[in-house]
């Protein structure tokens, strides 16, 4: 069994001993200290940590993307 828990809020796997169950309204989830703490933060403070994961989800999203766009390119070109 894996040493690591996977956090819904930032996306990644982080250690055990990190780790806490969160309740949300879909039930529990694992939820890592670090992003615990910054929703904690003061209100400038969470909004920069907001803007951060926003962007890390973006990049994921697009590599993605691009990932399962890829196959089908040779299709397109002319």
């Amino acid at each position: 069994m894996s040493d690591t828990l996977y956090c819904y809020c930032c996306r990644k796997h982080h250690p055990k001993a990190q780790m806490r169950r969160f309740t949300t309204r879909t039930g529990e989830r694992w939820r890592c200290l670090s992003s615990i703490e910054a929703a904690r933060a003061r209100l400038d403070e969470r909004d920069a940590f907001g803007r951060q994961q926003s962007e890390l989800n973006r990049q994921t999203a697009l590599r993605l993307t691009e990932r399962m766009l890829a196959p089908n390119l040779k299709y397109c070109l002319p």
